[in-house]
């Protein structure tokens, strides 16, 4: 499924994306558009590339990866790039200037995983800015003085828009700036784009846009931009129905990329209020991956049960990812949806069992 992008850029796709498999589409840009450097390195000595482009007054930073298994995002700012490459989008080179940052986290790219070489989660270190990664971030930051910074994330598949049977495909945050969670003309600035982004990805997606947690925490980067005064938008890429893979997902990143863009130029972000943003439900820990039902055991810890939750863990191997499947009552404890549901018609099953061949054996 394709929802908007008719230039996806074919080279990059599925879940796994490291330097290897950047580099080659960096060689391939316009150098009289793209500016592209080596900003830094990682603990690893990897190299954190830098893309600048576009000669107008607004500036945004965006990064992405900053947790090395997340890379939805990083795929569907590469196919804006693809776009721009190709001699698209004129007007945004004219008004914005880019600094982007597609793999921030080298390190946990090529493993995996979303913590650095040094198992930290950047993420957490945006005060204590403890790793070379969050120090090159916070440098590029203080360099571009951006008008708008894009915290580009994946979210788990556990998270439902609302309390509804909808997975949240995607979820925005304009950060809080203090524990008070108060509203300035900066967080409002985020939120009327979130909502205008939010509207329009309801054509497409209709009740699966969540709104994630704005609780404070300094040590996370995105309210520590927002804290410094500077308008930050968290996207958080997440499930859609039988995209494990977020390929239609990285669709609605890129639908979602270019209707900010555009209403940043023509202002049409000022159609929208505080109340449209708040409109949008919050996250909430509803769906597992698989629900097993109408099995039975042996097993005194599953026998508790009518129902068994299943998570599918992303597994690297031979550079590919396997989505394997374990028991897990407690990255969503108190499930109500599943995005597959299992009737095993009293096939008995225990804590040992294969679940992957079972998987197989249903499908």
């Amino acid at each position: 499924m394709s929802i908007f992008n008719t230039n996806k850029l074919s080279s990059i796709s599925k879940r796994y994306i490291t330097n290897h498999h950047l580099k080659p589409f960096l060689d391939s840009l316009n150098q009289d558009i793209f500016t592209i450097t080596e900003a830094g390195k990682s603990v690893e000595k990897k190299s954190i590339y830098r893309l600048d482009f576009g000669k107008g007054s607004f500036k945004i930073l965006l990064w992405s990866q900053m947790h090395g298994n997340e890379a939805t995002t990083t795929k569907a700012v590469l196919d804006l790039l693809n776009e721009i490459n190709l001699g698209k989008h004129a007007d945004w080179l004219s008004f914005f200037s880019f600094t982007f940052i597609p793999i921030l986290n080298p390190d946990g790219a090529e493993v995996y995983t979303r913590v650095n070489a040094n198992n930290v989660d950047l993420n957490r270190d945006s005060k204590e800015l403890t790793q070379p990664e969050s120090q090159l971030l916070r440098a590029i930051f203080e360099e571009v003085q951006p008008d708008l910074a894009l915290n580009m994330h994946d979210q788990r598949t556990i998270f439902s828009a609302g309390s509804q049977n909808n997975p949240a495909t995607i979820s925005f945050l304009a950060p809080s700036f203090n524990v008070e969670r108060e509203i300035n003309s900066v967080r409002s600035f985020a939120m009327q784009l979130i909502s205008k982004m939010t509207n329009e990805l309801e054509k497409s997606i209709p009740s699966k846009i969540g709104r994630f947690d704005d609780s404070f925490n300094i040590n996370c980067i995105g309210d520590m931009f927002t804290y410094l005064n500077v308008p930050t938008i968290l996207f958080e890429a997440g499930h859609f129905p039988n995209d494990y893979e977020r390929e239609v997902t990285r669709d609605v990143v890129f639908v979602s990329l270019n209707t900010l863009l555009n209403s940043i130029i023509s202002k049409d972000y000022e159609n929208f209020t505080i109340e449209d943003y708040l409109k949008t439900p919050e996250n909430e820990k509803n769906f597992v991956d698989v629900i097993l039902e109408n099995f039975s055991t042996n097993d005194e810890e599953l026998k508790k049960y009518d129902k068994i939750p299943l998570q599918m863990k992303e597994t690297l191997n031979n550079h590919q990812i396997s989505f394997i499947p374990f028991l897990d009552f407690e990255s969503a404890p108190n499930f109500k949806y599943g995005h597959r549901t299992l009737n095993l018609n009293r096939l008995e099953i225990d804590q040992e069992t294969d679940f992957l061949k079972l998987l197989e054996k249903f499908a």
